[in-house]
């Protein structure tokens, strides 16, 4: 990640947040505790900033310090639209997005750097050349046999990624997720708004982008052009989440008697899917028609259909600030090797424990 050169810079980073928050120059000056001529003066490059306000600053403009400090990364600028005082709140949404996931980038670009966080090598069957269109479904399954499971449910998604080099987080943002490529891996953020099944459709979808090799993906403001790869990326997401052949087996019980909705809840409880997807999949399978599937998403699970039938709800998934096993390893290990500071290191696990929680480490020499 590149460091900002000039004030300019970050001046031209602060009106880009700014904008992303829908605040005006005075709404932020009154944030921050300066006269509107200081944003003015700040926006323009022409006044320097104290450390304190470059924390209120991004305090106020809910992004992380370093991006205001930092050059916007070349994969995210080619892909979007420049932020204007009338940009609509998909365009502002994306930014804030694209903020969090250049954030999870440059901690990910530490931990490889310093040899903490290890990316896996990918056998090339799985990787396809940038824009090519393999067929999704013969890639999911391969996706699953290089995972090692080849049917049944996924565990913990951001583990699962990880296997293939992709470290995801979720963020506290709207829109779906986002994800880049980079030197030899790849990043992606999910947002934590959506329910647990959405989220977990996400992450897959994001591992799809990432197995094709795209450089940069963000499911806000998605431009019709890429409709035809958006759409193959979903059958990936959708074989890859719950394979055919499980649900047909699955579909089965039909014929012993069980109904139809019994088992597509089922399927949805033990697959951690969204109650829409299992009924898609099953009307995209010939399972069910149009009508039945109608019907079916009308009568949405209450939490009282899951007790009822397996004493529990399904565990959700991909809560926010989640990162994978590994992930929260190489951060674990920066600690406890003296690399960073306790509020760094709870920092890189985006606060999955505190500062009193981490191990005790001992860096003193050994003795002779």
């Amino acid at each position: 990640m590149e460091t900002a050169q000039n004030w300019g810079e970050v001046g031209e980073r602060i009106t880009e947040a700014r904008l992303a928050a829908g605040l005006n120059q005075g709404d932020l000056a009154s944030a921050v505790g300066v006269d509107r001529t200081a944003v003015v003066r700040i926006e323009a490059g022409e006044r320097r900033i104290t450390a304190l306000e470059l924390s209120r600053l991004a305090e106020a403009l809910g992004v992380p310090l370093a991006h205001l400090l930092s050059r916007p990364l070349p994969a995210l600028v080619s892909r979007r639209t420049v932020l204007e005082d009338t940009a609509d709140d998909t365009s502002r949404s994306r930014y804030r997005l694209d903020a969090r996931l250049e954030e999870h980038a440059r901690f990910a670009a530490w931990l490889v750097s310093h040899g903490f966080l290890r990316p896996p090598h990918l056998d090339d069957v799985l990787l396809s050349a940038p824009g090519a269109s393999p067929e999704p479904h013969s890639l999911a399954r391969a996706a699953r046999a290089a995972a090692g499971v080849p049917d049944g449910p996924l565990g913990p998604l951001a583990d699962v990624l990880e296997s293939f080099g992709l470290y995801v987080t979720v963020v506290e943002e709207s829109g779906e997720g986002a994800s880049l490529l980079q030197d030899g891996y790849g990043v992606a953020v999910v947002s934590g708004e959506p329910q647990p099944g959405r989220r977990r459709w996400t992450a897959a979808h994001e591992l799809g982008h990432h197995l094709l090799q795209d450089e940069y993906h963000s499911d806000a403001g998605v431009a019709a052009g890429r409709d035809e790869r958006e759409q193959l990326i979903d059958r990936f997401a959708e074989e890859f989440l719950l394979p055919a052949d499980d649900l047909r087996s699955a579909w089965a019980e039909t014929e012993a008697g069980q109904s139809p909705r019994a088992v597509l809840l089922d399927i949805a409880a033990l697959y951690r899917m969204s109650w829409s997807a299992v009924v898609n999949r099953a009307r995209h399978l010939g399972l069910v028609d149009g009508t039945d599937a109608r019907r079916y998403k009308a009568d949405i699970p209450q939490r009282g259909d899951f007790l009822a039938a397996h004493g529990r709800q399904p565990v959700p998934d991909l809560e926010a600030g989640a990162t994978g096993a590994q992930w929260r390893k190489a951060a674990i290990a920066a600690w406890t090797a003296g690399a960073v500071t306790g509020p760094r290191a709870v920092e890189l696990v985006y606060d999955a424990i505190g500062v009193d929680e981490l191990p005790s480490r001992d860096l003193e020499d050994e003795l002779p």
